[in-house]
């Protein structure tokens, strides 16, 4: 059994006030309809160790801070965690020591090395850090595999629902069989046979040649290294005169490129000063109509109308003013004044206007060369990549193929032709790379004998305590299995076929007495089996799911069972705590068990009592 695992209180601040819910005794049911928020408070009870899977609901997210004090191993501990910002780190004291600080750790770790909150509290518990390829084991996966039954798969999912592949490895770490260095002994198996399988192979290759006469007189041997140290060296020389004339490929590439990004760059400045003097034109165009206009109103004045009867009036003589009557010089010279101020202003808008069209027939010419000029790059851009530069890189590529093959054989026949007992000194390598792989393959082969064996028998001890405790909550039961190599559970009820956990059905709720009892029997192994690391803690969302309704008697059963698991001490002398909850009273006190209401009056965060710390 893994180190007790108890949970003291839950508290959490609203509003600058603190509450507490106390979890006193090994046995604590919250008691309440659905949509009390009896699922609300199981989820956030381990939220503060760093759970990232856990479902925050509005009623604690509204909570600033939530605490909870806990106990492993009999000291004392205090997690501190804000579920307004879920990223926020975690404050963790040990209460039993004044001298050790208080560690603020990371929900999730940002770079290597860093330990997490999950990480820190999954080795306060024992629980190893395990991985296998890419699956990795967390706080999260022991927490929905083996030590919590959440309302939304307990009915439904094996053990949680979660991937087969992290079950499977949760399961053999709290087991005692996730054993790290299996995955050594293999990876050194392979390594050796490898090795073995390469000696092997030069080998073979000397002997084809010493049989073919290449290798049996050395003067051709040396005759043969010596031809290909020359091919090599000619190889050599063509891949560097290759190498040299990619990267001078490269280089005009480029030159091309930058060419063609500059002819663009080119072509649309071209355009936007095209469009800007074709808007300059138009401006010019309408300015010049408005001033013809007003000179148009000069020559040819409206007739007038009296601004007191409004009848028309009368004609009058040069210099009199036209309602009046009166002398007034100045009026012909104001009027010519005008025309000539409009005629002028006339010709200085024709002369802009003819400089505009000007400099528009000059724009629209400079664009059309910039345009082509772009065309023109581009084309010799990708001709020349077409033409020069993947035919270079081609011609480079395949003569570094040619030169590396070439060295290879110039190695090896350097080695023959240096070592004139090969043939002796290859087979001892041969020899030793045999005895090296023979020697790592016993010793995996050994190992897995005995990882097997030591899986089996604890499967099978396991298997008869799950039907045990299969049995207590319905004696219809008659076998149970569960699987050495998968974990997965086939069971047998009376006068019924045996049943796979996704062949049972779930009326009657036989997967959740499954669910429980494959987490109540992995906690009784653990008391007979030093290796089991199962944490004694079991936090249970609505067990009874609908056994109420369907089978009393199996509902008191299940709850008897969970009582009895709470009532065993571990090894070090603490019980398993069962937190648990239940939509109908408890039908009877039971000693030792509290029980929590919850409903509409007396919700689990709304109307807890307040504490002073």
């Amino acid at each position: 059994m893994g180190p007790s695992f108890v949970i003291e209180k839950l508290e959490f601040q609203r509003d600058q006030v603190w509450q507490v819910r106390y979890f006193k005794g090994l046995m604590t049911f919250l008691v309440g309809h659905s949509g009390a928020g009896k699922s609300t408070a199981l989820e956030a009870l381990l939220y503060p160790l760093g759970l990232t899977t856990a479902t925050i609901m509005p009623e604690v997210a509204a909570c600033t801070q939530i605490r909870l004090t806990f106990r492993i191993a009999g000291t004392r501990w205090q997690a501190t965690r804000s579920p307004a910002n879920p990223k926020a780190r975690v404050s963790l004291k040990n209460l039993d020591d004044d001298t050790e600080i208080e560690h603020s750790l990371p929900v999730k770790s940002t770079k290597a090395g860093e330990v997490t909150a999950g990480a820190f509290v999954q080795d306060l518990l024992g629980l190893p850090q395990a991985a296998r390829g890419t699956t990795r084991l967390g706080l999260d996966t022991y927490y929905n595999t083996v030590l919590a039954l959440r309302q939304h798969t307990i009915a439904f999912a094996f053990l949680g629902g979660g991937k087969d592949e992290e079950r499977i490895l949760a399961l053999e770490a709290v087991l005692g069989l996730w054993n790290p260095d299996l995955a050594g002994l293999e990876k050194n198996a392979a390594e050796t046979a490898s090795r073995h399988a390469k000696a092997k192979a030069d080998l073979a290759s000397y002997k084809k040649l010493r049989d073919r006469g290449t290798v049996a007189d050395p003067d051709r041997l040396r005759s043969d290294h010596e031809q290909k140290q020359r091919e090599h060296a000619a190889a050599a020389a063509a891949w560097q005169s290759a190498d040299a004339t990619l990267k001078a490929a490269i280089g005009e590439h480029g030159r091309l490129i930058a060419l063609h990004k500059e002819a663009d760059a080119d072509r649309r400045k071209a355009g936007k000063r095209a469009t800007a003097a074709h808007e300059k034109l138009h401006g010019a165009i309408d300015e010049h109509a408005r001033a013809e206009g007003a000179l148009g109103e000069l020559l040819k004045p409206a007739a007038e109308d009296c601004s007191r009867c409004g009848q028309a009036l009368p004609e009058r003589e040069p210099g009199r003013c036209q309602q009046c009557g009166q002398r007034c010089p100045d009026v012909a010279d104001q009027r010519e004044r005008k025309i000539a101020a409009a005629r002028a202003k006339i010709e200085r808008l024709r002369l802009k206007l003819q400089s505009l069209q000007d400099a528009l027939t000059s724009a629209v010419t400079a664009a059309g060369r910039a345009e082509d000029t772009a065309a023109t790059a581009f084309t010799a851009r990708d001709t020349y990549d077409q033409d020069h530069l993947q035919p270079a890189r081609a011609t480079a590529q395949q003569a570094e193929k040619t030169a590396h093959g070439l060295s290879r054989d110039v190695v090896r026949l350097k080695q023959w032709l240096d070592s004139s007992t090969y043939l002796t000194d290859q087979r001892k390598v041969v020899d030793i790379a045999k005895t090296a792989m023979e020697q790592a393959k016993a010793a995996r082969d050994a190992a897995l004998t005995a990882h097997d064996v030591r899986r089996k028998e604890l499967i099978a001890c396991w298997t008869e305590l799950f039907l045990i405790r299969l049995q207590q909550i319905n004696p219809d039961v008659e076998t149970a299995h569960i699987d050495p190599t998968d974990f997965s559970t086939c069971v047998k009820e009376r006068d019924q076929p045996d049943k796979t956990f996704d062949e049972s059905s779930v009326a009657g709720s036989p997967k959740v007495a499954t669910n429980v009892a494959m987490l109540l029997a992995l906690r009784d192994l653990g008391r007979t089996e030093p290796t089991v690391r199962v944490p004694p803690l079991l936090i249970i969302d609505s067990p009874l799911a609908d056994l109420g309704a369907v089978d009393q008697a199996t509902g008191l059963r299940l709850i008897d069972t969970l009582i009895d698991v709470a009532g065993d001490t571990s090894a070090d002398g603490y019980g398993c705590q069962v937190i648990a909850a239940t939509n109908d009273p408890l039908p009877r006190a039971y000693s030792g068990v509290r029980d929590i209401p919850v409903d509409t009056d007396n919700r689990f965060f709304d109307h807890a009592p307040r504490t002073e710390n």
